[in-house]
């Protein structure tokens, strides 16, 4: 195993570099697919339509697919972990992320290596090469690939339930009622309930401390289960040997034996994660759809972050942005848990002989109370302390060294 210089050749292959800010953006990501379960319950439908217009958390690359929704309706508690696991051995959803990661043409079931090659900033035209060849450089990238990139595309099943109390029971009904209506493109109707609940927000907003608790106490309880696709050095030598063709040597037996194979491609189970979102502050929040993304937002970061503390193989990398004064900066912050109390490792890309690529700890370091970016979801409307920061500000424990383009990950 080689060292690479200063800045090794894997990192500047790998990380894409913002010509202007000198920030490397584009290092490898997890993938993450979210989806939710429609369990009927009161408001289900409601928070269904908001939840499917929430952007995919930045720490991830976007795994998802067309199915954002999964149904069941008898609402119990029992056996719900079994519930998800047979719909997803039913849906083959597996194979549905396996097939997007290499953009299988729904026609003539052909694959390519373009976003294998997009995340892992390999180039797509060597992977080719190099699979057609079977040589042995080709079967290092092409592992690498899968350790780094596919075996580490994670599904998340997120059980959603409005918090029902009394008190706020016709605030909420209030609050729920413009959803139909934005779901529907119907952005400009007329509507009292509507009005009703943009009034209450303006005099929350001043001094109307009762309706401020009221619609501050909206709150959800997601209970979200946690899944990783199995994609072992088995699995990936079947799919590449039996299945795998490209759009110039188009091959029907093995388009209708991938079709018919049902039982290759399959999730681990990693854990679940319990989380009741945090009151609301109301500053910056001027509308009823505004008002559910905040809570289902910061709520759905906030059981990430749970997750990420007890499961480290779903803990995200995120780079170095700036070395100055003995400090190191980087594009993390309460959204991703850090507090005073966090510690992060630093981390050197070193590339073997194979171009397999491991990563070595360089040092550790611990964010500068009062430094601490505030990047939660409309932070800025809310005007919170620390949302103008931009990044998180660390204080360097140990180690020596770092530059631009290492990368830190959280421990515990």
């Amino acid at each position: 195993m080689k060292k690479c210089g200063l800045v090794c050749w894997f990192l500047w292959s790998c990380l894409s570099v913002y010509a202007q800010s000198g920030v490397y953006e584009n290092y490898r990501r997890s993938s993450l697919y979210s989806v939710m379960l429609n369990t009927g319950d009161k408001y289900c439908n409601e928070i269904e339509d908001v939840f499917t217009t929430l952007p995919v958390n930045d720490k991830f690359n976007n795994h998802d697919l067309s199915v954002k929704s999964i149904k069941d309706y008898d609402g119990s508690a029992k056996d719900k972990r079994g519930k998800i696991e047979r719909f997803l051995v039913q849906s083959q959803l597996a194979k549905r992320i396996v097939a997007k990661w290499f953009n299988r043409d729904r026609v003539t079931g052909a694959f390519d290596m373009d976003l294998v090659a997009e995340r892992g900033q390999y180039n797509a035209s060597e992977l080719d090469v190099k699979l057609a060849q079977s040589a042995v450089r080709g079967i290092a990238l092409l592992e690498d690939a899968g350790e780094e990139l596919i075996g580490n595309t994670f599904l998340l099943v997120n059980d959603i339930r409005y918090v029902d109390k009394e008190a706020n029971a016709q605030v909420a009904s209030l609050i729920f009622s413009a959803v139909k209506a934005v779901a529907t493109e119907l952005t400009n109707v007329s509507n009292e309930k509507i009005a009703s609940v943009a009034s209450l927000v303006d005099l929350a907003s001043g001094t109307g401390k009762e309706v401020s608790d009221l619609i501050g106490g909206f709150r959800v309880t997601i209970t979200s289960y946690l899944y990783r696709l199995e994609w072992t050095e088995a699995v990936a030598s079947e799919f590449y040997e039996k299945y795998y063709y490209d759009s110039l040597s188009v091959d029907v037996h093995k388009k209708e034996a991938f079709d018919a194979r049902t039982d290759l491609f399959k999730f681990e189970f990693i854990g679940k994660q319990r989380v009741t979102s945090d009151k609301l502050v109301l500053n910056g929040v001027r509308n009823n759809i505004q008002l559910i993304r905040k809570v289902l937002n910061r709520a759905l970061d906030k059981s990430i972050v749970k997750l990420q503390h007890e499961h480290e193989v779903f803990r995200v990398k995120s780079a170095v942005y700036e070395i100055k004064d003995g400090e190191v900066t980087v594009q993390i912050g309460m959204k991703e848990g850090v507090d005073e109390k966090s510690r992060f490792e630093v981390l050197e890309c070193y590339v073997g002989d194979k171009q397999r690529t491991t990563y070595k700890r360089v040092g550790i370091i611990r964010p500068v109370p009062g430094a601490i970016w505030d990047n939660r979801y409309m932070a800025v409307e809310e005007e919170a302390v620390g949302a103008d920061f931009n990044y998180t500000r660390f204080k360097i424990e140990s180690g020596s060294g770092f530059h631009i383009g290492m990368l830190v990950r959280e421990i515990r």
